[in-house]
C-alpha cells in the first residue's frame, strides 16, 4: 500500500515537474517576437522581412504577421480557415517556402489569436464585416509595400471569404487562389457525413456508426446543435483520413501552435478562444452560403487548389463550382495525395504551382 502510495506521489511530481518546465519554455521560448530570416552565419537576411504589426482596422485593433525573404517580392495576403483557425504555424512548420516566392501577410482575423478580445462586439462578426476588413487589410498592403495590386490567397473558410473579398475588390488583386474551396458547405456536410458513416460501418467501428446514427445526417436546423453534430462528426473525418490523408493529425495540428514563438502564452490561450468564439457567430453563415449562387462570376483570375480526399470541403463540389465559376482565367489543380491541406501535406507540389501563377501573370506583364 504504501508503496503504490509512494509510486503515486512519484509519478504526480514528475507530471509537475514537466508541467513547471513546460510553462518556463513557453514563457521564456516563445516571446510573442518575430524571428528574423538569417545567414548561415547568423546575420539577418538583407532585404528581408519579419513584423508583427497593429493596424487599426473597421474599429478594432487587428494584428498581422508579415515575413519574406525579399521584400521586392509580390506581396500576398493570407487569409486563414475555420472560421476563427489562424494558420502561421502550419505554414512556418510545412511550408515556409512560400515566404521565399512572396512577402507573405498572415492576418489573424477578427476574433481570432492575435485579434481576440472579449470586447468585440459580436454583431461585427458577420462574413460582410470580415469582407469589410479584407478590403482594409488589402489597401494597407498596398500603400505600405507601394504596390498596384497583391495576390489574395484563402484556405477553407478563406476561399468563402476570399471569394468575396475578390468579388467586391477586385482592382486590389492580381489572382485569387483557393485552397479547398468551399462551394456549396450544406451539400458538402451531407458528402462528408456519408463518407465517414461508410467507412465506419466498412471498418466495423461500431461506436462509431452508433455516434453517427444518432447525431443523423445534416443539416441541423439548430445553429449551436449544427456546430456540435459537425464537431462530433469531424472527429472521423479526422480519423479516416478525410482531414490529413497521410500522418496522425493531431500533433501535426497540436504541435505547431505549441511551439509557435511567435505566439506567446496568452496568444496560445486566445487562440483556443478565439476558435470558440468565431466559429459560433460564423459557421451558421457558412452553412448557408452557396457560391453558386453567390458569387458565379469573378473579374480577377481565379486557380483553385484541391486535395480528392478532402471530406471538409468536397472535391467534388469544389470541382463542380470551378466549372460554373465565370472568370478572365481560370485553373483547376488536383492534389492526389492531399485532403484538405494541399498547402501543408504536398508543399513541394504546392510551391511549383505557385510558381506556375506568377510566371503566368508575369508573362501577362502583372
Amino acid at each position: 500500500m504504501k508503496k503504490t502510495l509512494l509510486i503515486e506521489i512519484f509519478a504526480n511530481r514528475r507530471i509537475a515537474l514537466l508541467m513547471i518546465i513546460f510553462f518556463v519554455l513557453m514563457l521564456t521560448e516563445c516571446t510573442g517576437k518575430p524571428r528574423p530570416f538569417l545567414t548561415r552565419d547568423g546575420k539577418e537576411v538583407p532585404g528581408s522581412i519579419a513584423e508583427i504589426e497593429t493596424v487599426y482596422i473597421n474599429g478594432l485593433n487587428q494584428r498581422i504577421i508579415i515575413r519574406g525573404s525579399d521584400t521586392t517580392k509580390p506581396i500576398l495576403l493570407y487569409l486563414h480557415g475555420g472560421p476563427g483557425d489562424p494558420e502561421f504555424p502550419f505554414v512556418h512548420k510545412f511550408n515556409p517556402g512560400i515566404e521565399d516566392l512572396f512577402v507573405v501577410c498572415y492576418w489573424d482575423q477578427r476574433g481570432s489569436c492575435l485579434s481576440y478580445s472579449k470586447d468585440i462586439p459580436p454583431e461585427t462578426m458577420t462574413l460582410s464585416q470580415f469582407v469589410d476588413d479584407a478590403g482594409k487589410v488589402s489597401e494597407y498592403l498596398i500603400h505600405r509595400f507601394k504596390r498596384s495590386k497583391i495576390y489574395l490567397l484563402g484556405h477553407s473558410w478563406g476561399t468563402m471569404l476570399g471569394a468575396f473579398t475578390a468579388n467586391k475588390y477586385p482592382a486590389y488583386y492580381y489572382a485569387f487562389i483557393a485552397v479547398g474551396q468551399v462551394g456549396d458547405q450544406e451539400r458538402s456536410e451531407k458528402i462528408s457525413y456519408d463518407f465517414v458513416l461508410s467507412r465506419a460501418r466498412e471498418l466495423k467501428d461500431r461506436k462509431a456508426v452508433r455516434t453517427l446514427e444518432k447525431i443523423g445526417p445534416p443539416p441541423y436546423a439548430d445553429p449551436k446543435e449544427a456546430i456540435d453534430k459537425m464537431m462530433t462528426e469531424r472527429k472521423y473525418v479526422i480519423r479516416y483520413g478525410g482531414a490529413v490523408k497521410k500522418g496522425n493529425f493531431y500533433p501535426q495540428a497540436i504541435k505547431p501552435i505549441i511551439f509557435c514563438k511567435e505566439y506567446n502564452l496568452i496568444d496560445k490561450i486566445n487562440y483556443l478562444k478565439g476558435m470558440k468564439f468565431t466559429r459560433n457567430y460564423l459557421w451558421d453563415a457558412v452553412m448557408k452560403t452557396n457560391l453558386f449562387k453567390a458569387i458565379p462570376s469573378q473579374k480577377i483570375p481565379v486557380y483553385i487548389l484541391q486535395g480528392t480526399s478532402d471530406y471538409e470541403t468536397s472535391y467534388e463540389i469544389a470541382k463542380e463550382y470551378f466549372d460554373s465559376l465565370q472568370a478572365p482565367e481560370k485553373k483547376f489543380y488536383t492534389f492526389n495525395n492531399s485532403a484538405h491541406s494541399p498547402i501543408f501535406e504536398e508543399p513541394e507540389k504546392f510551391d511549383r504551382i505557385l510558381k506556375e501563377i506568377l510566371t503566368e501573370q508575369q508573362k501577362d506583364g502583372k
